[in-house]
């Protein structure tokens, strides 16, 4: 089998994140797969987080924010609390 060249890093990356990349690099298959779960982790985190839209009408912004993905789209389901109900709403990201 032929050798697989090494992946590098988007040439648009802050020299900060390149270097995390290659330090990655040097590690072991299951470290950088355990570092890669993290990173999609904090990246469904951080679109939670993501203030650019807001709340959809309706929503209040202090609501509990899921991403997920179904067919391969991605969805925002907005969850909280009116009184005793709990309340939810689901559209689109």
């Amino acid at each position: 089998m032929a050798p697989v060249d090494r992946p590098t890093p988007p040439d648009d990356l802050e020299p900060e994140l390149r270097a995390v990349l290659e330090a990655l690099a040097g590690c072991d298959p299951e470290t950088i797969r355990t570092v890669a779960d993290h990173v999609d982790a904090l990246a469904s985190w951080a679109e939670t987080r993501s203030t650019d839209d807001g709340a959809p009408e309706g929503v209040p912004e202090d609501a509990t924010v899921s991403t997920l993905e179904v067919d391969g789209e991605r969805y925002r389901h907005y969850q909280w609390r009116e009184g005793d109900a709990i309340r939810s709403k689901t559209e689109r990201a």
